[in-house]
């Protein structure tokens, strides 16, 4: 294929910490990949990986600078759970097989009452709206949860922390925030090269009890992962 007519990409790993261990121990790496589609998308995919490099868990979404994200998809195996998630304007169409469904296929219906996001599309919605974060402005967005086919609401907000430029993603809800608190984006410059993200992490697993354990810590790059390079998604 010539070079000139490939759609541009680009690719990183991240080694994930859990900010639970008082040590610096590494407990998940993951590969991040994002690549332009034809017709103007862009296509996200993480996969996550254990120290010993077994496959863990894998996501993806579609988003378009138009109409926000259009799909979303998750899978971890060690859970027996899948999820997929096809988004129309403000309607969405959630399938789900997981121990909540008996590992039965669920569909259900959701009406977003803003735009949907998920972690994974969060970094385009802030190059998206890079100017108006900056300027002070709170971008309001609707978070979706796959593994519960839920969703709610989320403010995002930039600050400044010495050379970076923070985006804060905080429920609205004053229960998420106490249970989970603000998931944080860091991007280098004054551009939106993301460099790490400290908060909510995936995969989330099983206690000896049965209870699920959702994970909290940092993941950092290997590289930086320059939003403003891809093609169709420019910045503002």
């Amino acid at each position: 294929m010539n070079k000139e007519n490939q759609l541009p990409s680009m690719a990183t790993h991240a080694q994930v910490f859990n900010q639970k261990h008082l040590n610096e121990r590494i407990m998940f790496k993951y590969q991040l990949s994002v690549r332009m589609l034809d017709g103007g998308k862009c296509e996200a995919e993480r996969i996550w990986y254990g120290l010993d490099a077994d496959f863990l868990a894998k996501e993806r979404i579609v988003w378009c600078p138009e109409n926000g994200l259009q799909e979303a998809t998750m899978l971890q195996p060690h859970l027996n759970e899948s999820g997929t998630l096809l988004v129309n304007g403000q309607q969405g169409q959630s399938d789900l097989s997981s121990q909540r469904t008996q590992f039965n296929l669920n569909s259900k219906s959701l009406t977003f009452a803003k735009c949907p996001c998920t972690m994974l599309s969060i970094p385009f919605e802030v190059m998206h709206h890079w100017q108006q974060l900056i300027a002070g402005e709170t971008l309001h967005l609707d978070y979706a949860v796959l593994k519960v086919q839920a969703h709610t609401g989320v403010s995002l907000t930039m600050f400044t922390e010495g050379k970076y430029k923070v985006v804060s993603v905080t429920p609205e809800k004053w229960f998420w925030r106490l249970l989970f608190g603000s998931t944080k984006y860091y991007f280098e410059g004054d551009a939106p090269k993301l460099v790490k993200i400290i908060g909510l992490l995936e995969p989330r697993d099983r206690n000896s009890r049965g209870k699920y354990v959702e994970y909290l810590g940092r993941a950092i790059f290997d590289n930086t992962l320059d939003f403003s390079t891809i093609k169709g998604c420019e910045y503002a």
